[in-house]
C-alpha cells in the first residue's frame, strides 16, 4: 500500500514554500527602504555635524545668546582750574526674574524701601510680570551692596552711567545736559563737544535660558572712555555771576537776565550765565527753555551800548576830535521826516559829554558825517552781523543791513543801537577793541578751540580817548554811575531799548543793558549784562549798571587786582604815608 506525502498548505491551497517564494520580494523592498531611511538619517546627521555647522551654530546662538551694549564712560567737563562741571557716576538698574524671585521674612519690605517702592505694589508687579523686567528707579553701589545682603533670589543688576552736574543751575545753560536714554549731548557744551565726550561703547555676549535669564557672559569688545574737555570758564566767577543774576531777576521782576564775562587780555570766556535756569539733574520738571543759552541765541537791539563804536569810527576817520562841540538843542533832530529825541535838551555838548549823557541827537549828528560804507566797514570788523568763531551750537549771527541799502534814517538809528540786532556774546567781544589798544580779540570757550588772530581796527590814540570817555560815561555825571566800584576805575556804557511787539515798539517793555570793563587803566575783564523786561526800573543805568558793580567788586578781589592809586578809598582815621 503506497503512502501519499502530505505538504503543508494554507486555507486556499498554497504551500508554505510557495508563499515564501511569492512574498520574498516584499521583504527585500522593506529592507531596502529601511536601509535607505537609515542612510538618509546618517547623511543628515553628517550634514548637520560636519557640512553646515556654522549655520546651525548661528541659529542656536540666536536662540540662546544675547548681545548687549556696554556703555562707555563719558568724558568729564572741567573749568579752567580743574573744577569738575560734569562727570558720569556709576549707577545700577535693578532687574527682576519673576519665575525665580523668592524672599524670606522682612527681606521684601527692606528691598522695596531700598528701591523706592511700596512692598505690596512691588509684589503685585512681580506677580503680574510674565518675564524679566527692570525697575524704574536706579540705585548706587552702596544700595546694591545692601540689596545683596538681603540674599534675594531672582534679582539682578545692570551697570550704567548717569551724568552728574555739581553746580546745577549755575552752569546748566552753558554746560547743558545729556539724554537719559543713550547718554548723548542734547544741549550746551554736552552737545557741542559730544564727539569728544562720548566714548566708544563695548559689547558683551550673554548665554540665556528660559525666562530670558542670563547665566554666563563674555566680553566681546571693551568700551573706550570719552575724552575730557576743559573750558576757559572759572567756576568761582561763574558762581558769583549766577548769584548776582538770580538776585537781579528777583529784585527787578525781570523776565530773564543774561551775563557774559570775558578775560580782557586773552579773550577767554570766563563766565556765561542765564537766569532762569533749570537743574539738569531734575528731569521730571525740566523745561528745555531754561537750559537755553540766551547769551548766544537771543538777538536784540543793543541801544546805546553801540554808541561808542560810532564815536570811535568818527575819531578814527578824522571827522571829529575830542575837542569837538556838538549842538544837541532843542533835544531832537529830524531825519528823513522822523523825529529822534533825547530825554531832554542838553544844549552844547563835547564829544565826551555826548557819550556820558548818552545823547541820541549828538551821536546821530556825528554818525551822519561818517560815510555809510565806512561805518558799515567798522561795524563789520567788530563782528556784528556774523557769528563769533566758537564751537557752540545755536549761535545767532545778528543782523547788520548792507550799507548800500541805508537811508539817512537807517544810519542814524544804527548809530545808537536800533535797526541792528546783536547777541550778548557779540557785544562783549566787540568791547575787547577798547581793552587791547584797538585790536579785537578772538574769543574761546575751551582749550580745544583754535587760536585766531586779533584784528586791528582803531588806533591806540582813538582807544585811549575812548577809554577816557567810557570812564566818564560810568562816572559821577554819567548814565552808568551805578557801575562804579570803590577803589577801582571802571569804564562802560549803558543801554535802554524798547522791545518790539507785533511789529511795533512797545511802550512798557524794555531791555536794560550795560557793557564795561575794569580796571579801566589795566583791564582785567569785560562784562556784558542784559536784563529783559525789568518791572521795577527800565534803564540800563538803574538796572544793569548796579549788577556790573557787584560782579566787578567780587571779581576784582578774586583776581587779586590792586586798587587804582587815584581811586583808593582810605578810612578817615588811617594815616597815609607820603600824603598830607
Amino acid at each position: 500500500m503506497r503512502v501519499k506525502s502530505i505538504q503543508p498548505s494554507n486555507k486556499i491551497g498554497y504551500s508554505t514554500l510557495e508563499i515564501r517564494r511569492a512574498t520574498a520580494w516584499r521583504s527585500k523592498i522593506t529592507l531596502v527602504v529601511f536601509l535607505f531611511a537609515f542612510f538618509v538619517v546618517i547623511c543628515r546627521a553628517f550634514y548637520l555635524q560636519f557640512l553646515n555647522v556654522e549655520q546651525w551654530q548661528r541659529k542656536a546662538e540666536k536662540k540662546y545668546t544675547k548681545y548687549v551694549e556696554m556703555p562707555a564712560i563719558r568724558g568729564k567737563i572741567f573749568d579752567r582750574n580743574g573744577e569738575i562741571l560734569a562727570s558720569s557716576v556709576l549707577n545700577y538698574k535693578v532687574g527682576i526674574v519673576p519665575a525665580k524671585f523668592t524672599h524670606e521674612g522682612d527681606a521684601l519690605t527692606s528691598f522695596s524701601f531700598l528701591v523706592g517702592y511700596n512692598p505690596d505694589d512691588l509684589l503685585g508687579q512681580i506677580k503680574k510680570a510674565p518675564r524679566y523686567f527692570r525697575l524704574e528707579n536706579s540705585v548706587d553701589k552702596n544700595t546694591v551692596d545692601e540689596i545683596k545682603r538681603l540674599k534675594l533670589i531672582g534679582v539682578e543688576f545692570e551697570k550704567f552711567y548717569q551724568r552728574d552736574y555739581p553746580f546745577k543751575e549755575a552752569f546748566s545753560t552753558l554746560v547743558g545736559l545729556t539724554s537719559v536714554d543713550d547718554d548723548r549731548g542734547i544741549e550746551g557744551i554736552e552737545k557741542s563737544f559730544d564727539h569728544y565726550l562720548r566714548g566708544s561703547p563695548g559689547q558683551k555676549k550673554l548665554l540665556i535660558e528660559s525666562g530670558n535669564v542670563a547665566f554666563d557672559e563674555t566680553i566681546v569688545r571693551t568700551p573706550q572712555p570719552g575724552q575730557d574737555v576743559q573750558l576757559t570758564v572759572d567756576a568761582g566767577i561763574q558762581s558769583i555771576v549766577y548769584r548776582e543774576a538770580l538776585a537781579a531777576k528777583k529784585l527787578y521782576g525781570a523776565k530773564s537776565v543774561s551775563i557774559v564775562l570775558l578775560d580782557a587780555r586773552t579773550g577767554d570766556i570766563l563766565s556765561i550765565v542765564n537766569v532762569p535756569a533749570a537743574d539738569p539733574s531734575d528731569r521730571k520738571s525740566l523745561n528745555l527753555d531754561e537750559v537755553r543759552n540766551r547769551a548766544i541765541t537771543d538777538q536784540y537791539e543793543p541801544g546805546s551800548t553801540l554808541k561808542p563804536f560810532a564815536i570811535a569810527t568818527a575819531l578814527q576817520e578824522g571827522i571829529i576830535t575830542t575837542g569837538s562841540v556838538i549842538q544837541t538843542a532843542p533835544g531832537f533832530i529830524e531825519v528823513d521826516g522822523k523825529k529822534l529825541k533825547d530825554e531832554r535838551s542838553y544844549g552844547k555838548l563835547t564829544v565826551r559829554e555826548v557819550l556820558a549823557k548818552s545823547s541820541n541827537v549828538g551821536t546821530v549828528k556825528v554818525a551822519l558825517e561818517i560815510p555809510s560804507n565806512a561805518m558799515y566797514h567798522y561795524l563789520n570788523l567788530l563782528g556784528f552781523g556774523k557769528s563769533p568763531d566758537l564751537p557752540l551750537l545755536g549761535m545767532r549771527n545778528g543782523t547788520l543791513p548792507k550799507w548800500k541799502s541805508w537811508e539817512n534814517i537807517n544810519q542814524a538809528t544804527i548809530s545808537y543801537g536800533y535797526g541792528v540786532d546783536v547777541t550778548l556774546i557779540q557785544l562783549a567781544r566787540a568791547y575787547t577793541v577798547f581793552t587791547q589798544n584797538g585790536y579785537i580779540l578772538p574769543i574761546k570757550i575751551s582749550v580745544l578751540d583754535r587760536v585766531g588772530q586779533k584784528t586791528p581796527i582803531f588806533s591806540k590814540y582813538v582807544v585811549a580817548e575812548m577809554e577816557k570817555m567810557l570812564v566818564e560815561a560810568s562816572g559821577i555825571n554819567g548814565t552808568g554811575k551805578a557801575a562804579r566800584v570803590d577803589g577801582y576805575s571802571v569804564a562802560g556804557k549803558t543801554g535802554t531799548t524798547r522791545k518790539i511787539e507785533n511789529g511795533k515798539y512797545s511802550t512798557n517793555k524794555y531791555i536794560a543793558s550795560y557793557v564795561g570793563f575794569a580796571p579801566s587803566s589795566n583791564p582785567r575783564f569785560i562784562a556784558a549784562i542784559r536784563v529783559d523786561e525789568p518791572n521795577k526800573f527800565k534803564t540800563g543805568g538803574k538796572v544793569a549798571a548796579p549788577i556790573f558793580s557787584k560782579i566787578a567788586a567780587s571779581a576784582l578781589r578774586d583776581f587779586q587786582m590792586s586798587p587804582d592809586p587815584n581811586d583808593q578809598i582810605f578810612p578817615r582815621t588811617a594815616q597815609v604815608i607820603g600824603k598830607k
